[in-house]
């Protein structure tokens, strides 16, 4: 899967691909995923959780901007 990353500012900065046994923290900033593959995810998250009210929803990029990390 491609993880997508962006600043406070809605900004992208970067994308990284995650593999099987990968592990990722996200804590600060914004965040997009693409499925490159059929893929499951665990997601776990702390604290009460608000549903979409606890979401901000933007663009993100396209696969062909990505600018993919190592």
């Amino acid at each position: 899967m491609r993880v997508d990353f962006y600043d406070e500012d809605q900004t992208y900065l970067e994308s990284r691909i995650l593999e099987a046994g990968d592990v990722i923290l996200l804590a600060y900033g914004g965040h997009g995923f693409e499925m490159l593959e059929p893929t499951e995810i665990i997601e776990v998250k702390q604290g009460p959780y608000a549903g979409d009210q606890d979401k901000t929803r933007f663009e993100g990029i396209s696969a062909d901007q990505a600018v993919i990390k190592p």
